[in-house]
């Protein structure tokens, strides 16, 4: 019993263990690749959040809530948490059928799953079953990937056709909806989509030092804004409330919607942990750190919760930003802080030019990451070797495009 309280302890205590090894060249470091994350999670949590059904500066209270918190509480050097696709879209499944999607009530909702999926992950980590993510199969992880990254490619017609979809419909409505709507393709808002995929995909060729989607935004939106297309249907953020991130009324009392919630906030619960684990052991493989599953648990697990009290969403870990900080040189997890705070600096300084971002800019770069979500690699390695894995893998890949996420997911 001494020794379980005392490896409790020690799992809260995480943040001291960070700063004894801060040095000046470590801190130079962190603070140049967190510079350089920042300005990729300032728009990817935009983008995220209109995916979940939210306004966009609900995305900008968790990227600067649950990025600082999960890095100060997590285990790797180099994971960074915050608003990510998969997270979003599963808010969006659990929360759509018991409020209108973008009200009030729905993003109160989005905070109360994101405390609950937080203090799920957080008893799982006290109760140290971070050995529990060893049993998932790489099969399931795989299918349910490439799923999700379909579904949230197909989310991104709607906003880069500039045609109304249903907020959350699955694949086939939204296919359909297309189908029927296609006389109303907004061409303007079509040809922002394409341009800032492509831009997407050309920039690595030209330079990696820039993130190829802030370069995308920093030249498709001063375009947009120089031609006025505003005036011709063209969608925009819109004002991009500054300051830190208000507490929210979160509706604790209210336990049958608690009980609506709990599958999905299970399911968030469950899938963030696998993401953030299986992100932060990828990264390890090329640092030789060694992860700690148990505490990835608590930082996970208060890095929603924080990020639930004060107005945010249900978060989890992005590889390409954790990928990102180690790109860039980041030696200790003071690169999402710094990239956290650089997010909270940025929209204090130009938050009129994120009102100016077209809608359909974000949803190209999203496009982009989904189907990168879809790992062609990993599925030809499943599909030559076991059979029973790819049945696996491909069953996962349909319940996830057929069902409701959450529960496909369980």
């Amino acid at each position: 019993m001494h020794d379980y309280l005392r490896s409790t302890i020690t799992l809260f205590a995480q943040p001291i263990r960070l700063a004894r090894s801060i040095t000046p060249e470590t801190l130079r470091a962190d603070i140049l690749a967190g510079l350089t994350v920042g300005l990729v999670l300032l728009p990817q949590s935009l983008a995220f959040a209109i995916l979940g059904g939210l306004p966009p500066v609900v995305g900008l209270y968790s990227a600067l809530t649950a990025t600082i918190v999960g890095a100060l509480w997590g285990s790797s050097s180099h994971l960074n948490s915050g608003p990510t696709n998969t997270a979003a879209l599963i808010t969006l499944s659990v929360i759509a059928p018991f409020a209108t999607v973008g009200s009030a009530e729905f993003v109160t909702a989005a905070s109360l799953v994101a405390v609950m999926a937080g203090i799920i992950r957080l008893i799982m980590g006290i109760a140290q079953l971070g050995m529990l993510i060893n049993f998932v199969s790489d099969a399931v992880a795989v299918g349910f990937t490439a799923g999700a990254g379909i579904l949230i490619l197909s989310n991104q017609i709607g906003p880069i056709l500039r045609i109304d979809i249903p907020p959350g419909a699955g694949l086939l409505t939204t296919l359909t909806e297309t189908a029927s709507k296609i006389n109303q393709i907004h061409w303007p808002s079509l040809t922002i989509g394409i341009a800032t995929i492509g831009l997407i995909l050309l920039s690595p060729r030209l330079t990696r030092k820039i993130p190829a989607v802030l370069i995308s935004i920093v030249v498709v939106s001063p375009i947009v804004w120089l031609l006025n297309l505003k005036a011709q249907g063209v969608r925009v953020m819109g004002p991009v409330p500054p300051g830190l991130p208000p507490l929210a009324d979160l509706p604790v009392w209210d336990f049958e919607l608690i009980g609506h919630l709990a599958n999905g906030a299970l399911a968030i619960a469950i899938i963030g942990l696998v993401e953030a684990v299986a992100i932060a052991r990828a990264i390890a493989g090329y640092t030789g750190q060694r992860i700690d599953s148990n505490q990835e648990f608590v930082g996970q697990g208060l890095a929603n919760i924080v990020s639930g009290i004060f107005s945010g969403m249900p978060c989890s870990s992005s590889f390409n930003r954790s990928a990102l900080a180690y790109q860039s040189g980041g030696k200790t997890a003071l690169t999402a802080v710094i990239s956290g705070i650089t997010v909270f600096l940025a929209t204090t300084v130009i938050g009129p030019f994120l009102a100016e971002v077209p809608r359909a800019a974000l949803a190209g770069a999203l496009a982009v990451t989904a189907w990168s979500m879809v790992d062609q690699r990993n599925i030809a390695r499943i599909w030559r070797g076991s059979r029973g894995e790819a049945v696996i893998m491909f069953t996962t890949l349909a319940l996830t495009l057929t069902l409701p996420l959450q529960f496909a997911i369980l």
